[in-house]
């Protein structure tokens, strides 16, 4: 029998199937791709609305007529809600999606259902229903009521609201989208028209065409699956990435002026807490809280991939550290529509860095200059200016005893001893090293020899009358002094060092806990009524 009822229901019949197949597909792949696990629902209600109108057209009597149309009901309602937060959740609003508000949105397509089932004690949603036999087909005939216009209109608000938001996205976002916006757009402007059509009066028999155009609709959706995954490329992948990013992310227009950034953004900046910074210049927004002119300038620099290394104390923590790379956005045309600042938090490389650069010059166990950073840092005193520089050279006395007798870790103890009360009769300018194992080199720039003298006599003395504790025993330490001076000796850093050397030596045979000093042609023994105070 060739009659269009019987198209009719061939067509649904195809359409349900490929629902049935698109939710399949959407349910495996909903832990994958964004968006997938609202499509599995909105194709399931519409494999339920187009089974449920199939059965309608196949149903024999008035009874099962409203039986399939109460079963297209618990499906028809969701469709365009569900529609509408797939559309939300690919541009980027998924943030809204609260469990709150997805009640209310879908509370109208719940009371729908309701009014659908309840409808013979109300008359509310269909105020009459007259049955016409077709072609050998019972087709039923409605009278709308008041629900039904409710219904209509919140079902047209969400195709509507979801349709422009694809429009809008469509003007904003990169072209890679374009396919996935279009095959959404045209799944959403099929069913709205046909429907709209519908309700005029015109389609043939008066019966609802939309579950045919969703053949059309489902057809698109599954090509557009197989053929570049609609939901594997989807912008909303990509705001999770903004979100989630470690780093920092300004967003700027053309003018400087601050339109977006992500919360790692946020964290670094305590003044864009709140969104508080949106529409103000970022140069005004950090000129506030960074005093660096030079990084202000950066900011208003225009140059493409810039890059700035920033040190930045807040209040009363730490330094911290940060490279800002800058980048220029732009549109379709090719022309800048702004620039992108990425900040880097490098605090831990940076710290890392200068403490391994701190080993390099540093002595491991008491903090001072090594030998070679020692040796180095005097050699450029002495060549930029050398008059009156003292290089003193002292070993502690006897310091294999103390490990022997105390054991190894107290000798390293007795080293920091020594160091801290030298430390106590230097100057900034001084420099101290451990020139090795006990033996330790002061450069004095700037130094009378008489001064140099004095400065090594109250160092002994402190060390002479002095001690530590360590595990309840005190321990005390004495020191031998070598010193040369560049007002007797030449200013030559191997010369000077070798005349310390010299006077160390003397020191050590001379009994110890004593200070020699180089005059040039002979060494003297220091001490101190031998020379009048020093102003140190």
């Amino acid at each position: 029998m060739d009659s269009i009822v019987l198209h009719f229901i061939v067509i649904m019949s195809v359409s349900g199937i490929l629902s049935v197949i698109l939710s399949i597909i959407a349910h495996a792949n909903r832990h994958r791709y964004i968006g997938c696990q609202l499509f599995m629902y909105m194709s399931g209600a519409t494999a339920i609305y187009i089974f449920g109108h199939t059965f309608e057209l196949l149903a024999s009597t008035p009874r099962e007529i409203m039986f399939w149309v109460c079963f297209q009901y618990i499906g028809l309602p969701f469709i365009a809600p569900f529609s509408l937060m797939i559309v939300l959740q690919f541009t980027g609003f998924h943030q809204y999606f609260t469990k709150r508000r997805v009640i209310l949105i879908l509370l109208i397509p719940i009371l729908t259902t309701i009014m659908v089932f309840t409808n013979s004690f109300h008359s509310l949603f269909y105020r009459s229903v007259t049955m016409n036999p077709v072609d050998g087909f019972l087709l039923a005939d409605f009278t709308i009521g008041y629900w039904y216009i409710i219904h209509g209109v919140y079902t047209f608000g969400c195709s509507m609201l979801a349709i422009f938001m694809l429009v809008w996205f469509l003007r904003v976002t990169k072209k890679e989208y374009l396919k996935q916006i279009l095959i959404l757009l045209v799944g959403m402007l099929l069913p709205i028209t046909t429907s709209f059509i519908y309700l005029l009066g015109v389609t043939p028999l008066h019966i609802d065409p939309v579950p045919v155009v969703m053949f059309l609709t489902n057809a698109l959706y599954l090509w557009a699956i197989m053929s570049f995954q609609l939901f594997k490329l989807s912008p909303i992948a990509m705001e999770r990435v903004f979100e989630h990013m470690s780093e920092g992310v300004l967003i700027l227009d053309r003018y400087r002026t601050l339109i977006d950034y992500n919360p790692a953004a946020a964290s670094i900046i305590p003044a864009l807490s709140n969104k508080k910074g949106i529409g103000y210049k970022i140069d005004d927004i950090f000129s506030g809280i960074i005093k660096e002119n030079d990084f202000i300038q950066w900011l208003r620099s225009p140059q493409d991939h810039s890059q700035y290394d920033l040190m930045w104390k807040k209040e009363k923590d730490q330094p911290s550290y940060y490279h800002l790379t800058a980048s220029s956005l732009f549109n379709r045309r090719g022309e800048v529509e702004g620039r992108q600042i990425v900040i880097s938090d490098v605090t831990e490389q940076r710290l890392l860095q200068e403490e391994l650069e701190r080993r390099a010059y540093i002595d491991g166990l008491t903090n001072i200059f090594n030998r070679s950073s020692f040796i180095e840092r005097t050699q450029m005193i002495l060549e930029e200016d050398g008059q009156d520089t003292a290089v003193m050279l002292f070993d502690i006395d006897f310091f294999k005893q103390i490990n022997d007798t105390h054991g190894h870790h107290i000798g390293d103890e007795a080293l920091r001893h020594v160091v801290s009360i030298c430390q106590q009769h230097l100057q900034m300018d001084d420099l101290f090293g451990r020139y090795g194992g006990e033996e330790f080199a002061i450069c004095l720039p700037h130094h009378s020899f008489e001064e140099a003298c004095h400065i090594a006599e109250r160092m002994r003395h402190s060390f002479e009358t002095s001690f530590f504790e360590t595990d309840g025993e005190k321990v005390r330490v004495t020191a031998s002094f070598g010193i040369a001076h560049t007002a007797y000796d030449p200013n030559v850093l191997e010369t000077l060092l070798f005349e310390a050397d010299q006077a160390l030596y003397m020191s050590k045979r001379q009994g110890r806990n004593r200070i020699y000093a180089s005059t040039g042609a002979d060494y003297m023994l220091y001490q101190e009524h031998d020379l009048p105070p020093a102003s140190h």
